[in-house]
């Protein structure tokens, strides 16, 4: 159902060249500033409009007022009004020159430069309709892996945090439709109902019916008639009987509901969906004592005066952390350089990204990061001295995956993923945790730790149990800079080990 066609990174300028406006805003946070800065402008020009509009109704009061005044001492008594010849000829030459004016001005459409510099931004840089389902499913994400509730979610309690943002009720109801057409019946039904307790007619009914031509009982009608389609004509009955004088045709479908009701058919139960599991990223799992922390000074002797700080979360398979290994000039110097090139993957083409661009950033072998990742691994870099730096977009993350390489995407130079290298060049608010669900080992996002392991054992084989997973993001930009250290480099900088079988004779 995620499944979509490739979409390729291109830049759109914007009216006036303002600003820049990436492609798949939702699959990148730092790709929605211009989405951001596009509001700004929209917002801008429709103060302007709206100014034009007042400039023009001040100048009609103006000249109503004057001529009502003038108007109220003719009444009184018409004829002796114009027999004064200065009333008299006042009013003729208003009538042939005044009244033409104003109505030539009153037919005047004023604010037309804002409005096509409006309409030139929607059709160069809207969102497309690609762009909203990736937002939907991006909150959809959020109920999967994290049990939210779309009440929840709609008031911005987000994991017991509560946040100062909440979903309006065309929000809701554009996610309700969204489950429908995934047949996820049961999230259709309760983001109708949140969507309902999310109305305020005092803030949002005028505009509503004036604007988006969308009213209460429009409302009624798409939950009521879902919640009839999908069987259950009593609970559409009760609803329907509390608003069917909202409007005439909630009461004609409650007639309609209350016939089919006659026969004593209850209404059907949800079964109760099997929740995935994913406890680690909510940090559920019994929390893991770490086997140690210590100074690595070993790898190189630049090491001797500068160690490195090393948090081991596993020896077998070998994980650990390093603390403080890429610095805040760093991180800048590799994100401003990816901004304009950060591109989308194959849109769900095999099930692992979802809402996330990526870059690849070119390094020199001599780079400090990369001899830095020498000393931390004590693993030759040159064939591998290139980064791919990743930002997450709404609710972004990795499924399931192991970092090894299919055979037949293996080269002859290269082989397989030895080692994976991941850095954190930010903090997250809340979720994007790295977990390991085979070894109950959960990792947040810190910024400027690095997040090491080996995927390969002394055979060179796949360890299966570094089956891992990046957890969606709920609040916050997350970045990621990581890079992949093959194995055939490392023959004679990391010779395997023996391991001895024993043989029973």
């Amino acid at each position: 159902m995620f499944i979509m066609l490739l979409v390729c990174l291109n830049v759109v300028a914007l009216p006036g060249g303002l600003f820049e406006m990436d492609t798949d805003p939702a699959m990148s946070i730092a790709g929605m500033k211009g989405l951001v800065d596009m509001e700004g402008l929209f917002i801008s020009e429709l103060g302007n409009y709206e100014k034009a509009l007042k400039d023009k109704i001040d100048t009609i009061e103006s000249f109503l007022q004057d001529v009502q005044s003038k108007r109220d001492i003719s009444r009184k008594n018409p004829e002796e009004f114009v027999a004064h010849p200065l009333n008299a000829f006042s009013l003729i030459r208003r009538m042939h020159e005044d009244w033409t004016h104003i109505e030539l001005f009153m037919s005047e459409k004023v604010g037309l430069n804002h409005l096509q510099a409006i309409e030139e931004g929607l059709d160069e840089a809207q969102p497309t309709d690609k762009d909203l389902n990736d937002a939907i499913n991006g909150i959809l994400f959020l109920n999967r892996f994290y049990n939210l509730q779309p009440v929840d979610i709609a008031k911005g309690l987000l994991m017991g945090q509560q946040y100062n943002a909440h979903l309006t009720t065309l929000n809701c109801q554009a996610l309700a439709k969204a489950n429908l057409d995934y047949n996820y019946d049961r999230d259709a039904i309760n983001w109708y109902e949140t969507a309902v307790g999310q109305y305020d007619d005092n803030r949002d009914g005028q505009v509503y019916r004036e604007v988006f031509d969308f009213t209460l009982p429009d409302l009624y009608i798409n939950y009521t008639s879902t919640l009839v389609i999908k069987g259950f004509r009593k609970a559409a009955l009760n609803i329907l009987r509390n608003v069917s004088d909202l409007d005439a045709r909630l009461w004609l479908l409650q007639k309609e509901v209350y016939e089919v009701g006659k026969i004593d058919v209850p209404d059907p139960t949800f079964l109760v969906e099997p929740w995935i599991d994913h406890n680690g990223c909510q940090g559920l799992w019994e929390t893991r004592k770490y086997l140690s922390c210590h100074y690595e000074k070993g790898t190189s002797d630049f090491l001797r005066i500068a160690p490195l700080k090393v948090e081991i979360l596993s020896v077998d398979p070998y994980i650990v952390i390093y603390h403080d290994v890429i610095y805040d000039r760093e991180i800048s110097r590799v994100k401003n350089s990816s901004l304009h090139s950060l591109k989308s993957p194959s849109r769900y083409l095999n099930g692992d990204d979802y809402n996330i661009k990526f870059a690849r950033i070119h390094e020199e072998l001599e780079s400090p990061l990369n001899r830095r990742i020498k000393d931390m691994t004590g693993e030759e870099v040159k064939e591998d001295k290139d980064f791919l730096i990743s930002n997450y977009g709404i609710s972004g993350f990795r499924d399931y995956h192991i970092d090894n390489l299919e055979v037949q995407d293996q080269t002859t130079e290269l082989g397989d993923r030895l080692t994976s290298i991941v850095f954190f060049i930010s903090n997250v608010s809340q979720g994007g945790a790295i977990t390991f669900p085979r070894l109950n080992i959960t990792v947040w996002p810190q910024k400027g730790s690095a997040l090491v392991w080996r995927n390969l054992n002394h055979s060179m084989q796949p360890i299966e149990d570094l089956l891992h997973l990046s957890c969606p993001v709920i609040v916050g930009s997350k970045w990621t800079l990581v890079k992949w250290l093959h194995e055939k480099p490392q023959m004679f900088f990391r010779p395997c080990k023996k391991e001895y079988k024993e043989f029973n004779i």
